[in-house]
């Protein structure tokens, strides 16, 4: 900085001057409007009245400064050849923006970052463009893109780069080993770990793309277990599990032997996937019908009524050894009869189960009867609007029912009924 500028710098109140000048220029984005000086010391004020040709008890009485008159002022100074916006930077050793341009800077910036990733890896531009779009669920990714640019650049290329990798349909990798194998380190998709969450965010998108609705962003372990276990990944295959009794199952077309002696004990079996994952074929030991309870302690009794009848529990919401199962009959032209709690969460449930295995489904007491004849005393009012978004025919009358009475129907009050209607079949 010359001389001539130094003095700016070294006089009383001007730095501090200019700089409040450089905010209301930004927040405006022209060189106008005025800037207190009540803050500034006798001495500070002093020194700018000075310079400006007017005594410091007329500047206090004013106590203010508009940005054009100091403008004006310049002419009358050494400073002739500078407007106030050059004389600012050149003070301030700064260039200086607007709002508005350092707005539409940060924008152009942002754009060509997500073009270079569009560039490196064309088959991720619905994820790269997802995340350009801002919405609330990408606001970390941003927050992470303002403290490090280059490692953001280079741990989203990473994930989809592994993303793109994924085991084949059907087939399953552990964690851990899938993250040693796609990025040389078994703990860069930890979920704990930016790449984990990346991931997780990629495969979550990736569901809505495919139309599906009910995606959301894990925010629980069993969330986060699905998610990751919708494209083969495992991070837990022995609790991850479901239970049934009266089915087999088959690899390469040879009886599995542990099926084969459930069915001949009448034993129950808490299948995880760890196990599902090496059958490709199951089947009802008796018939094509099979029964799947949500409630863990109505399907026991059940269960325990007809040991011989194929009958699957969920356990509550359907987990990936579930969905593994149920896929796996219904392979087998298999009919699942699906009966659950008549609340909002187990009409949500069955909901799921029309939409993935449609006409392969019957809604097994799931009505406006049996609604009546299991109802509780907890007020489901507050919870009713998980079923806003229900469109199928299937729900319109109970629905309207469940609404008008705002009371929960549970399974315990109709097992009696569950199971004549299991034994009838078996007959």
């Amino acid at each position: 900085m010359n001389k001539k500028l130094q003095v700016f710098k070294e006089e009383p109140g001007f730095f501090k001057l200019f700089q409040l000048f450089k905010q209301k220029y930004r927040s405006l984005g022209r060189v106008g409007g005025a800037v207190s000086v009540k803050t500034f010391t006798e001495v500070e004020l002093e020194s700018i009245a000075g310079f400006l040709g007017q005594s410091k008890e007329r500047l206090q009485e004013k106590g203010s400064i508009a940005l054009l008159d100091f403008e004006k002022e310049l002419v009358h100074t050494g400073y002739a050849d500078y407007t106030l916006l050059p004389l600012l930077e050149a003070v301030l050793q700064e260039k200086i923006f607007t709002k508005k341009e350092e707005s539409e800077r940060e924008q152009q910036q942002e754009d060509q970052f997500i073009d270079s990733l569009v560039k490196q890896i064309p088959d991720g531009r619905w994820w790269f463009e997802w995340i350009q779009a801002k919405s609330s669920d990408t606001r970390w990714i941003w927050s992470l893109y303002k403290q490090n640019k280059e490692e953001v650049f280079e741990k989203l290329l990473t994930v989809f780069r592994a993303f793109a990798d994924l085991p084949k349909k059907g087939e399953f990798e552990r964690l851990p080993f899938f993250s040693q194998r796609t990025t040389g380190n078994p703990h860069f998709f930890d979920t704990n770990e930016v790449g984990g969450k990346l991931l997780l965010h990629c495969m979550y998108v990736n569901q809505i793309k495919q139309g599906n609705t009910d995606a959301v962003i894990p925010r629980t372990v069993e969330e986060l277990n699905d998610l990751l276990a919708e494209y083969g990944i495992m991070r837990d295959d022995l609790w991850n599990f479901v239970t049934c009794q009266g089915l087999l199952a088959s690899t390469n077309n040879k009886v599995h032997p542990v099926w084969q002696a459930a069915i001949n004990t009448h034993s129950v079996m808490n299948m995880p996937i760890k196990e599902l994952t090496k059958v490709d074929r199951v089947w009802p030991a008796f018939g094509t019908k099979v029964w799947i309870v949500e409630n863990s302690s109505v399907c026991s009794t059940i269960m325990d009524a007809v040991p011989t009848a194929p009958i699957v529990c969920t356990h509550g919401q359907l987990r990936v050894a579930s969905w593994q199962l149920l896929d796996r009959l219904v392979q087998s032209n298999c009919t699942l009869y699906y009966s659950g709690d008549i609340d909002p969460e187990g009409i949500v449930i069955a909901e799921k189960l029309k939409k993935r295995y449609q006409d392969r489904v019957i809604l097994w007491r799931m009505d406006q009867e049996n609604y009546k004849g299991s109802l509780s005393n907890e007020d489901i009012s507050s919870r009713l609007s998980k079923l806003d978004n229900l469109s199928s025919p299937d729900w319109n009358r109970l629905i309207t029912m469940m609404r008008e009475v705002k009371l929960a129907g549970y399974q315990e009050a109709i097992v009696s009924s569950l199971i004549r209607d299991i034994e009838r079949n078996l007959i």
